[in-house]
């Protein structure tokens, strides 16, 4: 069955629009302003829509080369289609659905992280980790592998607090959990240092990204998995805590709310045909 796409939706409302733009991706001349649509289309501002998923095994013709237009730009907007796939759907969705199509992206993934050398830098390299990890169906750490600032929650107070990866001087500050705007340049200062795991002690998920961070000579990522899989200590009791199980309950927490608030606002479409 042909799948009809003017039922699914993206960004901008009903995506009949976009066999047009698969085709145009294939042009030279119109293939720039065509990409520029299907990524507004279907990842808008991180967001993700009936139809980017059903736009999966079409970005996987297209990445294989079966389909022509660009490779790595298909590529990396399945990547982060599937990265956000818990905005719409349990994990594990797109994986079921599409079994074919995640395969081959997941070895064109594997491939590419594995790759000698890695073209691209820190950044680009933990984002390629992010895809990797989508495409195998890892929730949680498929979206939170990035040098960022990340909220959780004291396990022992309950302190709202802030820890900062991003940047040389890694810590942990106190954060204000209703303030949804924050000026750059006043997050506050760090009070307590985070502490990076020793290898032994990385969990086999964070070891495997952390083999192929240092395989692929990217030893900055290799530094950054260690304190994000460390250890901080609460500035308000004292008490000390697995950095990456508190980012983990936080964000899981946080995406089942969001996805309630989703779902009461506007169901999911569901993808129709194949």
């Amino acid at each position: 069955m042909t799948l009809d796409w003017s039922r699914l939706k993206h960004a901008y409302g009903f995506a009949s629009d976009l066999p047009r733009l698969f085709d145009e991706i294939g042009d030279p001349e119109l293939a720039d302003e065509a990409w520029d649509e299907l990524w507004a289309s279907l990842y808008h501002q991180r967001s993700v829509y009936s139809a980017s998923f059903a736009a999966v095994p079409v970005l996987a013709d297209i990445a294989t080369g079966r389909k022509p237009g660009g490779r790595w730009q298909a590529l990396g907007l399945a990547g982060r289609i599937v990265v956000e796939e818990q905005q719409l759907h349990e994990p594990g969705y797109v994986q079921a659905r599409y079994p074919a199509a995640i395969n081959e992206l997941h070895q064109l993934t594997q491939n590419h992280v594995t790759a000698r050398p890695f073209e691209g830098d820190e950044d680009d390299f933990l984002y390629w980790l992010e895809h990797l990890l989508a495409f195998e169906g890892v929730p949680i750490w498929r979206r939170n592998l990035r040098r960022d600032e990340y909220p959780v929650v004291c396990p022992s107070c309950a302190l709202s607090l802030e820890i900062d990866l991003s940047g040389r001087l890694r810590g942990t500050r106190h954060r204000d959990p209703n303030a949804h705007f924050r000026v750059v340049g006043h997050e506050g200062p760090i009070l307590t240092e985070v502490r990076r795991a020793a290898l032994a002690d990385l969990p086999p998920l964070a070891s495997r990204m952390h083999g192929l961070a240092v395989r692929a000579e990217q030893s900055a990522v290799a530094d950054h998995l260690t304190h994000l899989f460390g250890h901080t200590t609460c500035p308000a009791c004292a008490s000390e805590f697995s950095v990456a199980d508190q980012i983990a309950a936080f964000q899981a927490k946080q995406f089942m709310g969001d996805l309630d608030q989703r779902l009461e606002a506007s169901p999911a479409d569901e993808a129709i045909g194949e």
